[in-house]
């Protein structure tokens, strides 16, 4: 099968590899010059928790979507904010059959993903994984987290679509290159899951550019982040997808508790906005708002994050240097 990744960033490098070691024909398709140079030249070194380090050479690494061609199956791993741009400025990776699978964070990329595809083509899904860039051509990470039996859940957005063989494929060749695969009627509630840490880390910590335990540990904090739990909650239950606001509370105060007083993990969003650059808000606590919005739901927490953000995020030119 010939895959691309579009967004091969860190993320989209480590699943990329893992499905060239399973078999597949891998194309990654990324701006970073640099390190689509690397891979190109190299292939990816990888450096991953539990697993001996190792180079994996890739089909082709390119900024020029054109000398990729048409894919049978895209992986979009850029940020929300771009997706509508990337498959425009990337039509040579489509053609009339291509399926195209979001493991984007947030809520959103599938309606975008609409405007161009057929129902039946497209798929969405939830990585439960971690990499960071060190260099280009070089990334650090691990394909799954111990609380977690897979690295990615996914499914087709149309459970009868003619093109499921391929994303049985898909499943079948990531689970042979070692990254643990489920195909599963369970992603859109595995995904809430996760986007319920998002909206609790990623925007909150970033407008004071705080690690999420440090943020958890002020008793201020605690209580703004247990009432975006609440609403993201109960959207989500609105949604289909029943998740407790005390249970799901109870837990994650319980796994911030397990985190060593010495260890701070810096959100995406924290970095993008020490980085001024565009965050994925509305792909987070924006989108919970307008789910809010659409199901009579009240969400003025997460609006208040929100506004602040997108405050933030469109005024980087003005801010106070002392």
């Amino acid at each position: 099968m010939k895959i691309g990744i579009l967004g091969a960033g860190a993320m989209g490098s480590l699943v990329g590899a893992h499905l060239m070691k399973g078999g597949a024909e891998v194309y990654f398709v990324d701006p970073y010059v640099k390190h689509m140079q690397a891979v190109e030249r190299e292939g990816l070194h990888m450096e991953l928790e539990e697993q001996e380090e190792e180079t994996v050479k890739i089909t082709m690494a390119v900024s020029d979507a054109s000398k990729a061609g048409t894919c049978d199956l895209v992986i979009l791993l850029v940020k929300g904010m771009n997706t509508k741009s990337s498959i425009e400025a990337n039509r040579e990776l489509f053609g009339e059959d291509t399926v195209v699978i979001s493991l984007q964070n947030g809520l959103g990329n599938v309606d975008i993903l609409k405007e161009f595809f057929s129902t039946g083509q497209i798929g969405y899904g939830v990585l439960k994984a971690s990499a960071t860039l060190r260099a280009p051509g070089r990334i650090a990470g691990r394909v799954k987290f111990p609380y977690s039996p897979k690295g990615v859940w996914f499914s087709p957005l149309e459970k009868d679509t003619p093109y499921r063989h391929l994303f049985e494929e898909m499943e079948k060749i990531l689970e042979r290159g070692g990254f643990p695969a489920a195909l599963s009627e369970q992603t859109e509630a595995i995904m809430w899951d996760k986007l319920f840490i998002n909206i609790l880390y990623n925007a909150p910590c970033a407008l004071v550019q705080l690690a999420g335990e440090d943020f958890m540990r002020h008793e201020e904090g605690r209580k703004l982040l247990k009432e975006l739990a609440r609403e993201v909650c109960e959207v989500a239950s609105a949604r289909g997808v029943p998740m407790d606001p005390e249970e799901y509370w109870k837990k994650e105060r319980e796994n911030m508790a397990q985190v060593p007083l010495n260890e701070h993990h810096f959100t995406s969003t924290v970095l993008d906005v020490f980085k001024q650059r565009k965050t994925e808000v509305e792909f987070l606590n924006g989108a919970v708002c307008r789910e809010g919005k659409k199901y009579g739901i009240p969400t003025p927490y997460n609006e208040a994050v929100y506004y602040l953000l997108r405050v933030r995020e469109d005024t980087y030119d003005l801010m106070f240097e002392g």
